[in-house]
């Protein structure tokens, strides 16, 4: 193109001219935006600096939050940071004293955020296939089976049970949690059996006729690629709600650190490009503020991110990068990338905040940024929510004081106090540590009344009551997290109640909890998958077989889901059911339907009873037919023709072909 890009801006009114623009060179037939982007040169520095520009700025706006996440994680652990504890326990086990009593940090949090992430966790993942669809009109009812195992797969290759998890825990501590979404081809060795070849034959002449094995290269995997980011390595344009970035944000930085050896296996792959001109100083190696950003391996000695203490002792080292990927809605010919001069998004990647050696137009057709960020805790249209640990935790502290002022208290009437005569007691008989204690008297007190020379001090436990307040206290916390002992699967106190009783309040108990997880299911999961399955449609190859729940074989689906749209109802927060529920829900449907010649001519009673029989345990049941599929829906449909025997006279019909 002859044309100055940035002169048709000027022209269209898109561009500053007061700011110095470098001279753009012109993108070649066969090159890459990426080629463009030369390290050292005034390009790569002028659009190196319009991306750090905004990453700097999220940057600014999300360090306002590590100081009271540090603290949520810190009390999540139920850790204690004393000056020197850990060496001063070291010294006493050495010197063979005993210890001083521990301070007991009660991890109130904790217990209330596992119970609503494994809520979370067994209503969103509790099912057959974690994300049902919706079809608008009866003849798309049968496809929509097909896109929701398609769905399935990719959840289940990219471990979302993990992501579920993780993304559950990072909502209820630090009020948000992100998954990203990207289409990933993944290739691969893989062992082949193939036909010896001329070659081969003729250099091992007793090839010929055999098969060898071999291995060649292929595409092994392709598909929805889910990965939770670290609420830490975020940065969103903080100038939209974090729930709405994905849809109206400029630009979206995620950050990772990664092992050079797989940058490099990434840029022999076509991937990236000019990984190995990353300078060896890192560019981030002065701000101080990125180390030891959470605590939350504290407890356990570990690092809050693989290999911080190694990044922050030893910068020398060069076997991992800082990875700032992001995407952004860049006007291509703003930046000397392409012709474009309409926004269009952009999946851009920073080395050391250095080197930029990914840059390549994000088209996918669902037109959002590839993540969902869920903010569970929402109060409006701000940028940054509260999380529960935040309301919660002062509840823990104060519990965690109830306990060890009682403690502290026992241990105080544990140790006895005297007020003693020393003209009259042997004192090294007071001291005596030991049980069965003898106190002698000295001499000038024989035959004189005991209690005038030795008495002890009362002693009252004004704490006797902590415990009783520690319960008030967790009732006020359970109320704030609508948590208790139903939820916690713990059976209330109280007396026998009736089994509508127990599903009334278990119903109650789980209300605040379904409506909490149909928030993030409409903020998360729902458009998370709607963007994965414009994916399949965009990217999939459109030759897969496909096996349904309930079906005896595969079916192969084709370009009909590639056009199809889809509904993404809402979860409705309610657990599902489980397996013996759901056996004896089903055994009644099957002694329901034998009973009602009705439902036998419509259903199949024979597959009812495989199903039932599959889920009391047995799914190899088919394995036991003497007839085949055809076989028994035609023995079902004759059956299903006769007329009921009569029962006072207890005749039973015929099977069909019997003789009479």
């Amino acid at each position: 193109m002859k044309d100055d890009p940035h002169q048709m801006l000027m022209q269209l009114g898109l561009a500053d001219d007061s700011a110095e623009k470098p001279k753009f060179e012109t993108l070649g037939s066969n090159e890459e935006p990426i080629d463009l982007l030369k390290p050292g040169s005034d390009h790569h520095t002028f659009v190196l600096q319009y991306l750090k520009d905004r990453l700097k700025t999220s940057e600014d706006a999300m360090s306002k939050f590590y100081p009271r996440w540090q603290i949520a994680e810190r009390k999540f652990q139920a850790y204690l940071s004393l000056p020197d504890y850990e060496e001063q326990l070291r010294t006493m086990n050495n010197d063979s004293k005993i210890p001083a009593p521990a301070i007991i940090i009660f991890p109130y949090k904790y217990a209330v955020i596992a119970t609503i992430v494994t809520y979370q966790m067994n209503v969103f993942c509790g099912r057959d296939t974690y994300f049902p669809l919706g079809a608008d009109s009866k003849e798309q009812a049968d496809i929509v089976r097909f896109m929701e195992m398609m769905v399935q797969r990719h959840c289940e290759k990219s471990r979302m049970i993990a992501r579920v998890w993780q993304c559950a825990l990072d909502g209820e501590l630090y009020g948000v949690g992100v998954i990203r979404g990207l289409w990933r081809t993944k290739k691969g060795k893989r062992t082949i059996i193939r036909p010896a070849g001329e070659a081969e034959i003729l250099a091992d002449s007793s090839l010929r006729g055999k098969n060898i094995r071999d291995s060649e290269e292929r595409v092994i995997w392709a598909g929805n690629d889910f990965a939770n980011i670290d609420p830490y390595m975020f940065f969103p344009d903080p100038n939209v709600p974090m729930s709405e970035v994905a849809e109206k944000g400029e630009y979206v930085f995620w950050r990772e650190f990664v092992g050079k050896h797989i940058l490099i296996r990434a840029m022999k792959d076509g991937l990236l490009k000019y990984v190995d001109k990353v300078q060896s100083d890192r560019g981030y190696e002065h701000d101080s503020k990125w180390w030891n950003l959470s605590h939350r391996s504290a407890i356990a000695g570990g690092d809050s991110h693989a290999g911080d203490n190694s990044r922050k002792n030893n910068y020398s080292q060069d076997n991992t990068y800082m990875v700032d990927q992001g995407s952004v809605e860049i006007i291509p010919a703003e930046l000397g990338l392409g012709p474009e001069t309409t926004p269009q998004k952009w999946l851009f990647m920073i080395l050391n905040k250095t080197q930029i050696v990914q840059a390549e137009p994000l088209d996918y057709n669902h037109g959002n940024h590839p993540l969902r960020v869920s903010e569970p805790y929402n109060m409006g249209y701000g940028f940054g929510q509260p999380a529960l640990g935040d309301y919660i935790g002062p509840i823990q502290d104060i519990l965690s004081w109830f306990i060890d002022s009682h403690i502290f208290n026992v241990r105080a009437a544990l140790n006895n106090q005297w007020v003693f005569d020393p003209s009259k007691i042997d004192e090294k008989s007071l001291k005596y540590p030991q049980p069965g204690k003898h106190i002698r008297l000295k001499p000038l007190a024989h035959g004189t009344d005991v209690r005038t020379a030795i008495q002890q001090l009362p002693v009252t436990d004004v704490t006797r009551n902590h415990m009783g307040d520690l319960s008030t206290f967790t009732r006020l916390g359970d109320m704030i997290s609508a948590v208790n002992d139903t939820t916690r699967g713990v059976q209330p106190q109280g007396g026998r109640r009736t089994a509508a009783e127990t599903r009334i309040v278990g119903e109650s108990a789980l209300g605040r909890m379904g409506g909490h997880a149909r928030l993030i299911s409409q903020h998360m999961y729902m458009p998370l998958i709607e963007d994965a399955v414009v994916n399949i449609q965009q990217f999939q190859e459109a030759e897969q077989w496909i096996k349904v729940i309930g079906q005896e074989s595969f079916s192969k689906w084709g370009q009909q889901l590639l056009t199809q749209d889809f509904t993404y109802p809402v979860h409705d927060g309610t657990l599902p059911l489980d397996k013996l529920q759901n056996f004896d829900v089903w055994k009644e449907i099957l002694f329901g339907m034998a009973k009602d010649q009705t439902l036998k001519m419509t259903h199949s009673l024979p597959r009812v009873f495989e199903h039932v029989c599959a889920l009391g345990g047995a799914p190899n049941i088919t394995s036991f037919r003497l007839v085949s599929d055809q076989e028994m829906d035609n023995l079902a449909r004759m059956g299903s023709a006769m007329p009921l025997p009569d029962a006072a006279a207890g005749g039973v019909p015929p099977l069909p072909g019997a003789q009479g």
